[in-house]
C-alpha cells in the first residue's frame, strides 16, 4: 500500500492537549542526567547505592566544553577519526559531603574498578553497599599519576567523625535506588559526527 506523504492521521499522537499532557512534557523536558561524582584531594564521605557497576566505552576529546562522550559502538563517528574509547564503569553513590546529599555517578576506569571489586568481594568490606559501611574517598596526583584512596567507615563512627546522624542517613538511603542507564547521557550519532568533524578539522 502506497503511503501519501501529505496524509494527516485522524488522531495525531504528536500533538496532545490538556494540562496533564503539558505537565508531563515539562517534567520530561526538565529531566536532567545524573551529575558525576568528582574525586577531590579533600576526603569525601559516600555511600554506595547498589554494588554493581554499569559498563560502557567512553571517548575523551581534548576540546572546549564537554570532553567525554559514550561510544555508540558500531558506526561510531569518533572511532572513524581515530579516537579510541576507554572502558569505563559507573557506580551509583550518595555523596554525603554535599550540603544537599544527592545520587551521583562515580565513573571509574579499569584499575579503580578492580580495586572496588576486591573490596566488594572481601568478607570484611563487602558488598560495597553493606548497610553498616560508608566510604571515605579521595585522590592525589593528576593524569596517569592519579592515585585513589578508598577507606571503609563504620556506621557507628558517623556521628563522632563526620557529624552525621546515622539513623537519619539510614532512613535517607532506604529511599534510594541505583541509577539506571537513563542517567547516562548518550549522544546521538549526528552529535558525535559533529565532534568528529571538529577533530578532523583541528588535525
Amino acid at each position: 500500500q502506497a503511503e501519501d506523504e501529505t496524509e494527516t492521521p485522524e488522531r495525531s499522537s504528536i500533538i496532545q492537549t490538556g494540562w496533564a499532557a503539558a505537565k508531563k512534557a515539562v517534567a520530561k523536558s526538565s529531566k536532567s542526567f545524573a551529575t558525576d561524582f568528582r574525586f577531590d584531594e579533600d576526603v569525601q564521605l559516600i555511600k554506595f547505592v547498589g554494588n554493581e557497576p554499569m559498563s560502557f566505552m567512553q571517548h575523551w576529546v581534548n576540546r572546549p566544553g564537554k570532553k567525554s562522550f559514550i561510544s555508540i559502538g558500531e558506526g561510531d563517528p569518533l572511532i572513524a577519526v581515530g579516537s579510541k574509547p576507554d572502558q569505563k564503569f559507573a557506580f551509583t553513590v550518595l555523596n554525603l559531603s554535599d550540603e544537599d546529599p544527592q545520587l551521583q555517578l562515580m565513573i571509574v576506569g579499569i584499575r579503580l574498578c578492580g580495586q572496588l571489586e576486591k573490596l566488594d568481594s572481601n568478607g570484611k568490606t563487602g558488598p560495597l553497599n553493606r548497610p553498616d559501611l560508608y566510604w571515605a574517598v579521595s585522590k592525589t596526583g593528576t593524569g596517569t599519576k592519579t592515585s585513589y584512596t578508598i577507606n571503609p567507615v563504620k556506621e557507628r563512627d558517623l556521628a563522632e567523625d563526620w557529624g552525621i546522624d546515622p539513623a537519619a542517613a539510614a532512613e535517607l538511603i532506604k529511599t534510594m535506588k541505583p541509577l539506571t542507564r537513563e542517567a547516562l547521557h548518550v549522544s546521538t550519532k549526528a552529535e558525535l559526527a559533529e565532534i568528529a568533524r571538529e577533530i578532523a578539522s583541528a588535525s
